[in-house]
């Protein structure tokens, strides 16, 4: 193939790379968002006091995993911008950088679910709705996403390694 053509589809899987960095980004910020509906609707915010938690019949417990599920919300607010520096590098070429960015998003991601996760355990669990679990599988899907968006940068950089003759 001629360098035209390689340049061609090159700068064409930067674009739908950047555009579903983007998108990826916006998921997160959705689930940072439905997150925070779900946690506010539940009487876990109500624990965010010691004295609220150590007064009630859960104990200290509670108060660290409500202190924890609002560490997932920050974790995925982390995880979305560090999504959005990764279109930003991609985008000057930056591949190297933009992979290490990619790799650090899905494990910030990954600690976000598990964050997540401990509100499903005992005393939390007897507080949280039902719609908590999708909060849970909207982490995952950001997850999966996430591998496809490594999965998508691989194809970019294919394009850009050194061809032999």
């Amino acid at each position: 193939m001629s360098r035209a053509v390689l340049y061609k589809r090159s700068e064409e899987l930067k674009r739908r790379f950047s555009l579903y960095g983007m998108l990826t980004a916006l998921f997160h910020l959705v689930t940072l968002l439905v997150g925070a509906v779900v946690y506010a609707s539940s009487n876990l915010p109500v624990y965010l006091s010691t004295t609220a938690a150590t007064t009630s019949r859960y104990g200290i417990s509670i108060f660290f995993q409500s202190m924890l599920t609002l560490l997932s919300f920050i974790m995925l607010a982390v995880s979305a911008l560090l999504v959005f520096l990764s279109r930003a590098t991609t985008v000057r070429g930056e591949f190297s950088s933009s992979s290490k960015l990619l790799f650090s998003s899905t494990v910030t991601t990954g600690v976000a679910l598990i964050f997540a996760v401990t509100s499903l355990l005992p005393p939390a669990s007897e507080i949280i709705n039902g719609m908590y679990y999708v909060y849970i599988a909207m982490i995952i899907i950001c997850i999966a996403l996430l591998f496809y968006a490594i999965t998508l940068l691989k194809g970019v950089v294919n394009y850009y390694a050194p061809r032999r003759k």
